[in-house]
């Protein structure tokens, strides 16, 4: 079952600076790009111990720290290998100038 998680105040949020949290046992990396805030799942699938958000962030692409695999963080599509599969989109909501994410 999904619920809609409180992440912060949208204020705290800076670009290029993403956040995470923990919603049950998903992984998420949360990112400011332009007026919009993207979450994606946090850890790469290419070896799932990785944490995307510890990565490079450069127009909207991830890098993986590790094998440098990257990641549309606005569709969640890997973009090069070694990883093959894409990493999980949530939904989010900004109200009231809070953000939130499902999961």
């Amino acid at each position: 079952m999904t619920e809609w998680h409180r992440v912060a105040p949208l204020a705290q949020f800076l670009e290029g600076e993403p956040r995470t949290l923990r919603a049950g046992e998903a992984e998420i990396a949360l990112y400011l790009l332009g007026d919009e805030v993207h979450a994606i799942g946090d850890m790469c699938p290419h070896q799932r111990d990785v944490r995307l958000s510890e990565g490079f962030l450069e127009d909207g692409v991830i890098e993986c720290p590790m094998h440098q695999s990257c990641f549309d963080i606005r569709t969640g599509k890997v973009l090069g290998p070694p990883a093959r599969e894409d990493v999980p989109v949530y939904p989010v909501k900004i109200e009231d100038g809070v953000v939130f994410v499902e999961a």
